[in-house]
């Protein structure tokens, strides 16, 4: 059987999204027996509790950036690929799947050195970073295209690419579109706080504000309490009569908060639509909570509608089926 690799720049005890995710499908791939490493740097994204997960886990030291200076970013990203790289040339052997999640964006430039070692690669590719370079700096429609030329040429050297959503903007012959799925559980019935509405997770360059915050001058009108439990550039944008606080670190604390609201808010940005993919979405559909979303429109709007209805208890399995046939 072969060995599983999964590599993305924060995993365990981390709570970065994409780190999650790698955790549950590296679960995933061990209940079936499968042998599994889940491999990732020492730095730290957003602070969380939850169990240790029972697989193999290998924390690669590397330099740790300063979140806010873009120098420190770029030194730490380049630093994890190199980690990266070493790993793959001292532990991923021939028949060996390795899946890479797009953190850090430089990941994209991994292929061939897996290549190189006669296994099957995977890039998960959670942000598009020719578009979601947008949010912190709009270059010309000419450098854009430049710009997704040799990205979708980078990608495309991998063996498959998994898109978290139908609107992500590469479109080459080794995609395939695999969805996300709810982080947490919801094992309670739990009524709702009347009037109540919650924004949970990251609020950054891929979520336009002033969206989110006409719809919740609505809610507001109609006499609800808003809450956003988030970090980034955007929260210092939020008006002072929305209540703010810092990501809940307890996964019991968050499943609480979502059960807590009446309604849940999902945030985009209408000029950013094949970037990112809201993975919050999948966690107010499994609490069964109303849902307001902002910004969305376009090609991202046509993802939103079709996740709506997707199988998301079926999205691990997906996974498991595509990864089956690379062994």
């Amino acid at each position: 059987m072969a060995r599983y690799h999964l590599l993305s720049q924060y995993i365990w005890p981390d709570g970065a999204p994409t780190a999650i995710y790698a955790e549950h499908l590296a679960e995933r791939l061990r209940s079936r027996g499968a042998a599994v490493v889940l491999a990732g740097g020492t730095g730290v994204y957003r602070e969380a509790a939850r169990p240790r997960p029972q697989v193999t886990l290998e924390h690669l030291p590397h330099f740790v950036g300063r979140r806010g200076s873009g120098a420190s970013v770029i030194r730490e990203y380049l630093s994890v690929e190199r980690a990266f790289r070493r790993y793959i040339r001292e532990r991923v052997g021939s028949g060996d799947v390795v899946v890479v999640t797009s953190a850090p964006p430089n990941s994209v430039r991994l292929a061939r050195e897996i290549e190189r070692r006669g296994a099957a690669s995977v890039y998960w590719l959670q942000d598009y970073y020719p578009e979601l370079v947008r949010g912190v700096f709009d270059p010309p429609a000419p450098m854009r295209r430049v710009l997704a030329r040799w990205f979708d040429g980078l990608l495309a050297r991998w063996t498959r690419v998994v898109k978290i959503g139908g609107n992500l903007g590469y479109e080459g012959r080794n995609a395939i579109v695999i969805r996300n799925w709810p982080t947490v559980s919801f094992p309670e019935d739990v009524a709702p706080v009347p009037k109540t509405a919650l924004y949970s997770g990251n609020l950054g360059y891929a979520q336009k504000v002033s969206a989110l915050v006409e719809i919740c001058e609505e809610l507001r009108g109609e006499g609800y309490t808003i809450t956003i439990r988030g970090d980034g550039p955007g929260m210092a944008k939020l008006p002072v009569w929305i209540d703010r606080a810092a990501p809940l670190k307890s996964r019991d604390e968050l499943v609480r908060s979502y059960l807590q609201a009446e309604t849940h808010l999902v945030a985009a940005h209408p000029e950013i639509q094949r970037a990112v993919f809201p993975s919050k979405l999948w966690n107010s559909l499994a609490a069964g909570r109303r849902i307001r979303c902002a910004g969305f429109a376009g090609v991202m709007q046509t993802e939103l509608e079709a996740s709506l209805a997707a199988p998301y208890r079926e999205h691990l399995h997906l996974w498991d089926s595509l990864l089956r046939g690379l062994e």
